[in-house]
């Protein structure tokens, strides 16, 4: 899954890209992978033996300003979310900086509306629900309301969805701050809200800094500074959180995995994840909930207990499931 981070020139937007890189020299032209960070992992790792251990991951993309250039095109057409940075540690206009951003996917959208009804009406469709779906969806988006929160209705979300609309799309708001913000950011706050965004405080130079240090003495230096956890590790989760996932993990003598999936997904779609073969010949899914194995990791007492259980095409699976797909094909 793909996040493409927008923002004004000075927002630090490059610089929190290169902090989750770790590398300051890090080029921002091209697309980041980072690990979603996931102790659950690292313990099924630990009672396994597992020689590997493979983290779920999202991608995220540096888009320039301004963010539907041609050149950015594709890199925000591909994104599933975005992430709005705004400069909170400098000048301190972070609730315009997010309205110059929100206003960007606003036009792009509008526009792309409008390009889609005047070919409809060329084509005498004028009278189709696309049409109908269409203009409610310009109505919103001139009133200024993103359709991420607007009143559609879901048969216009579902027709509206083939055109990838950007406002559609989740929104989370990076707050680039220091450990006092240089503006109040009362209204920063009631605009996400608002908006249906997601916010994050985050100092992006201190999480650079950070990465310069070994890995194993950042927890010990995050205490000493107060903070429970880094920045970037609550950026990465609540990205993952943004776009609506879940984490199912499959484990073995070889190693041990962490899947992301669309909240939703039945079991035939997780084992399709893993590999297309095994959805297409999806017999039954083995399933022991994480919390149930961390308790008693002896998957022998388990079953003796009744505590592991077969499902079929129609469960759906849920954070923390671990899988065993039985499959034929």
């Amino acid at each position: 899954m793909k996040l493409a981070m927008l923002g004004q020139p000075g927002c630090g937007r490059t610089t929190l890209f290169r902090a989750l890189a770790g590398d300051s020299e890090a080029d921002p032209s091209r697309p980041l992978t980072v690990k979603v960070p996931d102790r659950r992992l690292e313990f099924l790792a630990s009672v396994t033996d597992a020689r590997k251990t493979v983290h779920a991951t999202v991608v995220f993309v540096d888009v320039q300003s301004p963010a539907f250039s041609p050149r950015n095109l594709s890199a925000v057409q591909d994104a599933a979310a975005f992430v709005a940075v705004v400069d909170n540690f400098a000048l301190g206009h972070p609730a315009r900086d997010l309205m110059e951003a929100e206003a960007e996917l606003l036009l792009a959208d509008l526009a792309l509306v409008e390009k889609r009804m005047e070919r409809l009406r060329k084509e005498s469709r004028r009278d189709s629900p696309e049409h109908a779906a269409l203009e409610r969806a310009r109505a919103a988006l001139e009133d200024d309301r993103p359709l991420r929160t607007a009143e559609v209705p879901e048969s216009d979300r579902r027709l509206l969805c083939a055109y990838s609309l950007h406002t559609l799309r989740p929104l989370m708001v990076v707050s680039n701050r220091g450990d006092e913000p240089v503006a109040d950011e009362t209204e920063l706050r009631e605009m996400c809200a608002d908006r249906g965004a997601a916010l994050l405080p985050i100092d992006a130079a201190f999480e650079l800094e950070l990465s310069y240090l070994p890995e194993e003495e950042h927890g010990d230096f995050l205490e000493s500074m107060g903070y429970r956890a880094s920045g970037l590790d609550r950026l990465i989760s609540a990205a993952y959180g943004t776009l609506d996932l879940v984490t199912f993990f499959t484990i073995g003598e070889d190693e041990v995995r962490a899947w992301p999936i669309r909240r939703g997904s039945t079991a035939p779609q997780a084992a399709g994840a893993v590999h297309t073969d095994m959805q297409r010949g999806f017999i039954r899914a083995k399933v022991i909930p994480f919390e149930t194995y961390r308790e008693c990791p002896d998957e022998a007492e388990l079953r003796s207990r009744g505590e592991v259980r077969l499902e079929g095409k129609d469960y759906v699976v849920r954070e923390g499931d671990i899988l065993e797909i039985r499959f034929s094909v």
